[in-house]
């Protein structure tokens, strides 16, 4: 109910007004979310790694907050606007690279990020070629309400929705009539999909826009969408490079996001490991020589370690920078890697402290944590693993 009301009220309001309002909601998020507020702080000192934002990290990060918001309660504004009135807040460069891919009678699969106003993608049809057939996969929300409702605006102006339910042929059948198919790629798949770098680190991405591409004998491009100004928005087609495999596919995601980092939806955890103690890093990476240029990094607490402890088979791999929290009196175990780094525990300090502190000490954030056996504290925002 709050969700609809909300919507239409911004509905109602004037594009810069709407977007104002969504900015002050996402500035009072920050302040309320701290899971998300840490769960952004991770994906961008992931992406700027080495290089940090000139306004530092955090504020980077709180703006993101704001401009989601903004993004988010402007999209119930866009999707009441008129075709004419939607050309005067969105320009889109590039348009010929889509003109040239459909006058050539094929297909174009089109790699899309959650980024800038994005609901409003489903309506740029109507700034296409004449005669375009677009469509767009989609995920069912979990309240059934409300992906009804969101369903029927993203079909309203003729996009056609697939989802993973729907046959494969039916979408490899719409790209060889020519249509434009648009795919969010930019989000987790757990441990489907393949492995690929992105934003410098390896991670699971999913193969589906070069699958589609092939089987349909279709295009593939990228598609980014930044702010221009309150309630405007500027679309940008981009090549992508042949053969069009997961790894050039995420290479051209990552440029499109690129242009407007701070339009970019951060609060999912794009980087998440899926390991546990059943299921070592071996098997989140399963290419033993893999390695990327922004490792991963994970933390080993030893502390209550018995002396001939070894870690269990799986979890020692290159792509992985390992940490150690050793007693003072205990010698580096011999199966360390080589470049492991040893930490000695400081006194005075709490065990959360000691973690916080260790995990600010670098660029990169821990990906988790392993340890003997539980720790007494309060579970800190990283996955923390225990192994016997």
């Amino acid at each position: 109910m709050g969700h609809t009301i909300l919507e239409r009220l911004a509905g109602l309001l004037p594009g810069p007004t709407a977007f104002r309002l969504g900015e002050l909601l996402g500035g009072l998020a920050w302040h309320l979310m701290a899971k998300r507020r840490n769960t952004v702080m991770r994906n961008l000192r992931i992406v700027f790694a080495g290089e940090p934002p000139p306004a530092g990290i955090h504020e980077f990060a709180r703006e993101t907050f704001r401009r989601s918001g903004a993004n988010l309660i402007s999209a119930a504004h866009t999707s009441r606007l008129t075709p004419a009135e939607l050309g005067r807040v969105i320009d889109i460069e590039n348009l010929e690279l889509l003109e040239n891919k459909i006058a050539a009678g094929k297909g174009v699969v089109l790699l899309l990020a959650h980024m800038g106003n994005w609901e409003i993608l489903s309506r740029i049809v109507h700034l296409f070629p004449p005669g375009c057939k677009t469509g767009a996969f989609y995920r069912p929300l979990n309240n059934p309400l409300l992906d009804a409702r969101v369903l029927a605006r993203r079909q309203a102006d003729g996009t056609r929705m697939f989802s993973k339910r729907d046959p494969f042929h039916q979408v490899t059948g719409f790209l060889r009539d020519g249509g434009v198919v648009g795919i969010l790629a930019d989000q987790r798949v757990g441990m489907q999909g393949e492995v690929a770098p992105f934003f410098g680190r390896l991670t699971h991405a999913s193969p589906l826009p070069g699958l589609l591409a092939r089987r349909a004998k279709a295009e593939v491009m990228a598609l980014s969408l930044v702010t221009t100004a309150p309630g405007k928005w500027r679309a940008r087609f981009l090549p992508v490079e042949t053969p069009y495999h997961i790894a050039n596919c995420m290479n051209a995601l990552e440029a499109s996001m690129k242009r407007g980092l701070v339009d970019v939806f951060w609060l999912q955890e794009r980087w998440r490991v899926y390991v546990s103690a059943e299921s070592p890093f071996t098997q989140w990476l399963d290419d033993a020589n893999a390695t990327s240029q922004k490792k991963h990094r994970a933390l080993l607490w030893l502390m209550d370690a018995p002396t001939a402890w070894q870690i269990p088979p799986g979890w020692l791999h290159p792509d992985v920078c390992y940490e150690v929290v050793l007693p003072h009196d205990r010698e580096p175990p011999a199966w360390l890697p080589e470049q492991a780094r040893i930490v000695r525990k400081t006194s005075g300090s709490s065990l959360m402290e000691e973690i916080q502190t260790l995990d600010a000490s670098e660029t990169l954030p821990y990906d988790f944590i392993l340890t003997t056996g539980a720790l007494r504290t309060k579970r800190p925002a990283i996955l923390v693993i225990a192994l016997t």
